[in-house]
């Protein structure tokens, strides 16, 4: 901690080209280069780099590694001798040193060693599922289906809030009378729509299945294999 008079940083007092410090409660008024933490490295309680995130309810045990004024860096700290702060105590708290996820956004943690504090290091915090939307090629509300015997329908699945895991099981209240599969493929895209090579020339076409959320898959021919080959990629 540096010493103030009047509000302004004062250095140690100068005798005969000498520097001499002072203690104040039992500490060092003006702190040794190898006491002076300028740095400070947030880490996991193992000392490895802190994951980019975390899933709902997660939680992090957290570690720091502070670098002082004469470049050696201190040992690694987890409880003793270092302060652990969520930003936001909204999206995650701290206690000790294990952080807990609340709520989906971006987690911004500090460290503090030796009255210093360290920039914030951010972990992104997955979102809790808290709705789901279902609608229709079309983009209408679902609440109910009725179909006739042979009869099919896509649905489109959507959970809120839009940020949250898009990953669900979806299943029939009985399945003796409906079941549930992968949305049926309804048409093709394909871009350009037509091409005109000379030979040895090649091009590149961009196939999409629709509805968007239809599976993927398709397999691509030539009707004259004489003029042209086509490879899938």
């Amino acid at each position: 901690m540096p010493a103030l008079y009047a509000g302004k940083r004062v250095g140690k007092p100068l005798m005969n080209g000498h520097t001499y410090n002072a203690l104040f409660n039992g500490k060092l008024v003006w702190p040794l280069d190898k006491d002076t933490v300028v740095s400070i490295e947030i880490t996991d309680d193992k000392g490895k780099p802190l994951p980019k995130s975390l899933p709902v309810s997660g939680t992090l045990k957290l570690g720091a590694k502070a670098t002082y004024a004469d470049g050696h860096v201190g040992d690694l700290l987890t409880t003793k001798d270092v302060t652990f702060t969520s930003r936001d105590t909204s999206t995650a708290t701290v206690s000790g040193n294990t952080l807990t996820c609340r709520h989906g956004g971006t987690i911004m943690v500090t460290a503090t060693i030796n009255g210093f504090t360290s920039a914030a290091a951010s972990i992104a915090s997955a979102y809790a599922p808290e709705s789901i939307k279902v609608t229709d090629d079309s983009g209408q509300p679902v609440d109910a289906v009725t179909l006739r015997v042979g009869e099919s329908m896509n649905l489109k699945v959507t959970i809120l809030p839009d940020a949250a895991s898009q990953e669900f099981t979806a299943s029939a209240a009985s399945p003796d009378i409906a079941v549930v599969g992968d949305a049926k493929p309804t048409g093709i895209t394909v871009t350009p729509e037509s091409l005109t090579l000379r030979v040895g020339e090649t091009a590149s076409l961009d196939v999409g299945v629709l509805p968007a959320y239809a599976p993927q898959e398709y397999t691509a021919s030539i009707k004259d294999v004489g003029i042209a080959s086509v490879r899938q990629q």
